[in-house]
């Protein structure tokens, strides 16, 4: 094998004179024991009285140390000649070369001061050289200069006889560094010296470089998590402050609200109204319309806000569903009527006469498709029909089909108006109004409750909405084949309850009323002084926990205190809970303009017994207060005809 012969060179040439430096060694051993032996037996022949132990043990002394003499000179001579080529003790040189040359793995031998003695094939390939070009020359001139240092460590932990595992760098000759795993072991002559090493090595530059890719895209993961991380934190905080800015733009706007609607409703319920000038009348009801249209618009913003945020809640009940589209037609009949459209309710039984879903926002969403059919129809009628279909498994849904004679919808419109904002064209949007929320709101709603709303309609002809909710499996419903309902004795509209078509109501009670807006105040107490309340005012949270333990301790505390949870100084949520802590039970109601998913239940937690969101109409405010004030004082309300 040319590479083999050509690898073993060096040490082949070394080869005779080691073995005649032994041989001369042994024959010269072998013929001083010869002479002394010979000498020793002359000696006795000759003179037998020569023969005595101490002529016998001299002479042993003296062949003893000439013995040992040759055999350590005959070393020296040998170590000398070729000290590098017994590398295997009891092996032959040329054996453990051959083991090394045909091995399977890239191997080398170097000796004591690191000069390459052996390579095979395989190592010759990983560091892109012939053996004529590593054979004989130090192993650091493979090695990047880097790692020099450290190589040489190396070799003086071979010559201490220490075996070791490490990562080598080696340069080829294109200037690419492979990485190898070298494991490495002294090798010792048949003297017990270590006379150089022998290392095992295999190429791991693609398993480092994989580990490198690995801890490169780690650490591009770890920084895209910290800057998800980071984007996280600023959303929320993003978040908090819309939060805060829908809060206090909702205070903003319904507190001010709360004056314009009570004052224009008080204006139509108090004194003589048939005695006013016609214009007079219709200048109040002007403002009481367009208040409560802007109120409107303020809770669809709120709304529309928290479906984008996720925070729209759904509460779960059971409801009479024709009792809901009822409510909801009797709501309507008087802006049907002005317009002179019949308003119908179509019941096909058999119908389920309780569900259990949302009762608020199926209202809502039947308020805004049965709306949204009066205002675009101007003649032929409006229909509200109500059935249920059933699936081949026995489940249910209950429809609600809304049905116009209207202007019609575009076929390529048809998904674009549930989009927030959305108008079908400006010139409808001049003519009728609106802000393009409430189909938008309503889909979100269906869903929630896990229907749909679906339409189909015809430019010049008009449209079918269809609202759509699941009620359960046929078996475990409630069927009435014969629903009844009565229009006539639905709630009161807004307008009938605005111009006072109930009788008002009378108390007896002494509450306190903590409202920071001037405005509202005086409202409110004009209201409850009007049904026979005692009303004491504060302006802040302060005033209010002063003027409530202040009754405390005259044995005189309040029925009830209406507190604003929105003022300066001291908030309503610091006032309640400094009231309760100290010992303060009588009945606190939280008074609020904003209406927030957790508004209600952060105002329960913090101590009020009940809750009521701004604006309050004026049968709305005294009802509260008699409920808590009854509750407390055992009181009625006395309805004054």
């Amino acid at each position: 094998m040319t590479n083999g012969s050509a690898c073993a060179a060096s040490n082949e040439e070394n080869l005779p004179r080691q073995l005649f430096g032994r041989r001369f060694i042994w024959a010269t051993a072998l013929i001083w024991t010869c002479l002394v032996a010979a000498a020793m037996l002359g000696i006795a022949l000759a003179d037998p009285g020569l023969n005595s132990p101490a002529a016998v043990s001299s002479l042993g002394l003296i062949w003893l140390a000439v013995f040992a003499a040759i055999l350590l000179v005959g070393r020296r001579l040998c170590e000398g000649a070729s000290s590098d080529v017994t590398l295997f003790d009891a092996l032959d040189v040329r054996a453990g070369e051959q083991a090394v040359m045909f091995a399977d793995a890239a191997m080398a031998i170097v000796d004591r001061n690191g000069r390459v003695r052996t390579i095979n094939d395989h190592l010759c390939r990983i560091l892109g050289r012939t053996p004529g070009e590593v054979l004989g020359r130090p192993a650091w001139e493979f090695i990047p200069p880097d790692d020099h240092d450290s190589f040489r460590e190396q070799l003086r932990r071979r010559r201490r006889g220490i075996s070791g595992t490490y990562e080598l760098r080696v340069a080829r000759p294109d200037g690419e560094i492979r990485v190898l795993l070298a494991a490495v072991h002294p090798v010792y002559d048949r003297f017990g010296k270590q006379v150089g090493g022998l290392g095992l090595l295999s190429d791991i530059t693609d398993k480092k470089r994989a580990e490198a890719a690995v801890r490169e895209h780690a650490a591009y993961l770890e920084r895209v998590n910290r800057e998800l991380e980071s984007a996280r934190a600023e959303a929320e905080r993003a978040l908090a402050v819309r939060d805060q800015f829908l809060a206090n733009v909702t205070h903003e706007l319904r507190t001010p609200l709360t004056a314009i609607l009570g004052y224009a409703e008080t204006l139509l319920v108090e004194g003589d109204v048939s005695k006013a000038p016609p214009v007079r009348i219709g200048a109040i009801q002007t403002i009481l319309r367009n208040g409560q249209y802007l109120l409107r618009i303020v809770n669809d913003l709120l709304d529309i806000a928290r479906i984008e945020a996720g925070q729209l809640a759904v509460e779960t009940q059971a409801f009479s569903p024709t009792r809901v589209a009822a409510d909801v037609l009797s709501l309507l009949r008087v802006k049907s009527d002005a317009k002179g459209l019949p308003l119908l309710l179509e019941a096909r039984p058999p119908l389920p006469r309780l569900i259990r879903s949302d009762p608020f926002r199926v209202r809502q969403i039947l308020i805004n498709l049965v709306g949204n059919a009066i205002k675009f129809t101007d003649s032929g009628s409006v229909r509200l029909i109500v059935k249920v279909v059933t699936n081949d498994d026995g489940h249910c849904r209950l429809e609600f089909d809304v049905i116009d004679t209207g202007i019609g919808i575009p076929s390529d419109q048809l998904e674009r108006v549930f989009e927030p904002f959305y108008q079908v064209d400006g010139g409808s949007a001049r003519r009728h109004g609106g802000t393009g929320l409430g189909l938008a709101i309503s889909r979100n709603l269906a869903r929630r409750l896990g229907g749909e709303i679906s339409v189909v309609s015809e430019v010049g002809f008009g449209s079918s909405f269809r609202l759509t909710l699941p009620v359960g499996h046929q078996a475990e419903l409630e069927w009435e084949t014969s629903p009844t309902f009565d229009l006539e004795a639905a709630p009161a509209t807004e307008s009938e309850t605005a111009v006072g078509t109930e009788p008002p109501l009378r108390l007896s009670a002494r509450i306190l009323l903590a409202e920071d807006a001037p405005d509202t105040r005086r409202l409110f107490v004009h209201i409850l002084q009007g049904a026979g309340v005692e009303v004491e005012t504060a302006e802040n949270g302060k005033e209010a926990v002063r003027a409530a333990l202040q009754a405390l301790r005259e044995s005189r505390p309040f029925d009830c205190i209406l507190m604003d949870m929105q003022m300066p100084e001291m908030d309503g949520y610091q006032a309640v809970h400094v009231l309760r802590e100290s010992g303060y039970n009588s009945p606190i109601i939280a008074l609020t303009a904003n209406v927030e998913a957790g508004d209600r239940s952060r105002c329960l937690q913090a101590g009020c017994d009940g809750f009521a969101s701004k604006p309050l109409s004026k049968d709305a405010l005294i009802r509260l207060v008699s409920k808590y004030a009854s509750d407390r004082r055992g009181l009625r309300c006395v309805t004054v005809s």
